[in-house]
């Protein structure tokens, strides 16, 4: 879980476990909370043997395991269950309470190390969630502002000055496709909206790869041409699965379009069948990534972490495509093949 050096103290000490950081800081919390303990092994020699001070030495141990990493705190621990012993041998406590202590510090120690990890783990859940939805509304509001501005540019050079009549169809067509694609956002962002609430409903059907492949080609080779690509699709025929069209459909549209975007002269398409499971991939001749820099997998590719981004596009296509295959049980890879990017999907072959 990342620091925040803006956070205050206070609401660290009380909104996360372990909040001391540093090696000062960590051998000086340390070495106080030792000398706490041993000055009151020091002090039980100068009190009446009927007198104990144990409950401050479980108030060290707690603030130990909450403020310390795991083994400076274990080592507290360890010295308040060796104290009972001391006091023992010296005659300064009886058997029956050194064993109470004992057993409350082994105690607090297992519950307590049990509960930091815990609350450790949920915290870092949360701030990934939270990262998580950061990031994915700076790319709903990249992706929404496109079709938008576009709309309003249209409309503004449309109104400036009277035009003739076929210049205000023109207008009024590309507004009707700005429409077109914000819509299409607005319904991707509800899918992904959908399956974060585990609510996404799938009307799963008997489906032909080759079909599904066929009915992409028909839809993506006005664009491809229009964008001087070559698309070319190749498929296995028999092979089937059982899914969504409608979303299966997106999926690759999806695929296809990021790859449209990249694609300097061609985009292939292939399906096959591999022990029991359909795999579909997607490549284009986009240039690729250079070596040692070629993202592992496509959240990577999604986010821009630590590669060089490829223009068109924030990744809300890849977050709808990857959102798909995982509600299908599928998954989706990346190869690098020289000079381009191939997006591989695997998909399970059932039946109904």
């Amino acid at each position: 879980m990342s620091d925040n050096p803006h956070r205050a103290p206070l609401t660290a000490l009380f909104s996360r476990a372990r909040p001391v950081r540093g090696t000062a800081g960590v051998v000086g919390m340390l070495l106080c909370t030792l000398a706490i303990m041993g000055g009151i092994t020091v002090f039980e020699f100068v009190t009446p043997p009927d007198e104990t001070f144990g409950g401050i030495t479980l108030l060290c141990v707690v603030a130990a395991l909450w403020m310390l990493p795991p083994w400076p705190a274990l080592l507290v621990s360890a010295v308040a269950l060796i104290q009972p012993a001391v006091l023992v041998v010296t005659g300064q406590w009886p058997p029956l309470t050194a064993d109470f202590q004992f057993i409350a510090v082994a105690v607090v120690t297992v519950f307590g190390m049990v509960a930091v990890n815990a609350l450790n783990r949920v915290g870092a859940e949360r701030e990934a969630l939270i990262a998580s939805l950061t990031r994915f509304t700076a790319d709903a509001a990249h992706e929404l502002n496109s079709p938008l501005s576009a709309i309003r540019v249209a409309v503004d050079v449309t109104l400036r000055q009277p035009r003739e009549p076929a210049r205000y169809v023109a207008s009024l067509e590309h507004i009707r496709d700005q429409a077109g694609r914000l819509s299409v956002l607005t319904e991707g962002l509800l899918l992904l909206a959908r399956k974060d609430a585990r609510s996404l409903v799938l009307r799963c059907v008997p489906l032909s790869v080759d079909d599904l492949l066929e009915e992409l080609y028909d839809r993506w080779q006005g664009p491809a041409k229009r964008a001087e690509v070559t698309l070319e699709v190749e498929r296995e025929a028999g092979t089937e699965i059982f899914g969504d069209p409608v979303l299966l459909g997106r999926l690759f549209d999806n695929l296809v379009e990021n790859a449209l975007h990249h694609a300097k002269t061609r985009v292939a398409v292939s399906s096959n069948l591999e022990g029991g499971v359909c795999v579909v991939w997607v490549e284009d001749d986009g240039g690729g990534f250079p070596p040692g820099r070629q993202p592992a997998t496509v959240e990577q590719l999604r986010r821009g972490d630590s590669v060089p981004s490829r223009s068109g596009g924030t990744g809300l296509g890849l977050s709808i495509a990857l959102a798909i295959a995982a509600e299908h049980g599928g998954t989706i890879n990346l190869e690098h093949p020289v000079g381009g990017l191939r997006t591989v999907v695997r998909l399970p072959v059932t039946s109904n």
